[in-house]
């Protein structure tokens, strides 16, 4: 059941258009497999070569380097739609495509030309390497350290839970490090009086000398997803791989990346569409009690609260998207749609499982593997309690 956006102030026949264009290439392409895929929990190479014939990964990319130049509606449509099906696919998709768009929002006009085209095809993934062992929501707790040497910088460290890192298309990592500014007064421990040390972001190959892609994580969701360690011994990268200003990368590549949440409400609303598509065919294809389940008022009454919850993502989600294509502030919008949307998808999903009875328990249905990759939705891109710590302090609240 592939549903039209009814939503008339924000789309126009392109925005449209597109949908219909993913909606077909998911059925053709993406839905034969998609059970086998989660359960061997494999990367299909051949998969993400058509996804990148059909431009999905450099939507956010100029057109000057290989990109369509999209708006994040469009992005946002596709990780919706991509979703419905496969949330392992979408979550591989959006790594890339805002890895790629923040590569070209950091780096200088040299590397751009250089590595931005592949990227955007698709031919070369860059993973986005943040998260570290001991950081959780504290995203700027690095202990990964930068250290100039004449003119390269050494890296040693490690980073987990790296989307994209060890695919047969990972040549790159976005690599955020620690490191001293030349000239600074030091305190403790080596770090900067008045706070932590600054943090920049590198350009970093995932073949050069010292850096080690550890073993693909065994996950209950997003199994068909690319997830690995990555650790750095005395990395060497040179001088002209540093991503915008030294010392600021970190802060650059949060305020830009602000926008990233709203595509994963976008997931959200997908995931939670695909379980109430699961559960009216499921539903409208049984009889329980000599009369169709639908007929039972639990029943329908449950798809009612699956379908109600489910617009209300989709709802939030293209708001906040409108919004930033149409140059509003978003950062309360970005916040909201993030939490309320994961948090409803998690809701929907439970209640669809719920509503399949048996059937849901099993790994090999479409609810049970919306099920398991719902829980990561509220924990990717900021937690919900970071969304809501960002909610409060719009609110003027000192937290």
């Amino acid at each position: 059941m592939a549903e039209e956006l009814d939503l008339p102030w924000c789309f126009d026949d392109e925005h449209l258009a597109w949908q219909k264009t993913i909606q077909e290439f998911c059925q053709r392409v993406v839905a034969p497999g998609v059970i086998q895929r989660d359960l061997d929990g494999q990367l299909d190479p051949d998969l993400i070569r058509e996804v990148g014939r059909l431009g999905a990964f450099g939507l956010r990319v100029p057109e000057a380097y290989g990109g369509s130049g999209a708006d994040l509606r469009s992005m946002c449509i596709a990780a919706e739609e991509f979703s419905v099906l496969d949330s392992s696919l979408a979550v591989t998709i959006h790594v890339q495509a805002i890895s790629a768009a923040l590569f070209h929002h950091l780096a200088s006009e040299d590397l751009r030309a250089e590595f931005l085209p592949p990227m955007a095809s698709g031919e070369t993934f860059c993973a986005f390497g943040l998260t570290e062992p001991t950081g959780g929501s504290d995203a700027g707790n690095i202990g990964t350290r930068a250290v100039r040497d004449g003119s390269d910088w050494v890296i040693n460290g490690a980073k987990q839970f790296i989307t994209n890192s060890g695919t047969p298309f990972s040549k790159y990592v976005t690599l955020f490090a620690a490191h001293e500014r030349e000239g600074t007064a030091r305190g403790d421990g080596g770090v900067p009086r008045g706070g932590r040390p600054p943090i920049s972001a590198f350009l970093v190959p995932l073949d050069a000398p010292g850096v080690t892609v550890g073993p693909k994580y065994p996950k209950m969701g997003w199994r068909s997803s690319d997830t690995h360690p990555l650790y750095f011994e005395d990395v060497r990268v040179p001088a002209q791989h540093l991503l915008g200003q030294e010392g600021r990368g970190y802060r650059e590549a949060l305020a830009f990346l602000t926008w990233a949440r709203i595509p994963i409400a976008a997931m959200s609303a997908g995931l939670a569409r695909g379980c109430l598509e699961a559960t009216l065919e499921f539903a409208t294809s049984r009889e329980s009690f000599g009369k169709p389940l639908t007929s039972h008022q639990a029943v329908a009454f449950g798809i009612a609260d699956l379908s109600a919850m489910t617009d209300t993502c989709r709802l939030l989600t293209y708001d906040a998207a409108w919004k930033y294509d149409t140059g509003r502030p978003i950062e309360r919008e970005a916040a909201v749609s993030k939490l309320m949307a994961s948090e409803l998808a998690n809701k929907v999903a439970y209640k669809a499982s719920h509503l399949h009875g048996g059937y849901g328990f099993m790994d090999d249905s479409d609810v049970s593997r919306h099920y398991r990759d719902a829980r990561i939705l509220t924990i990717g891109e900021g937690t919900s309690e970071v969304q809501r710590m960002l909610i409060a302090r719009g609110l003027g609240l000192p937290v």
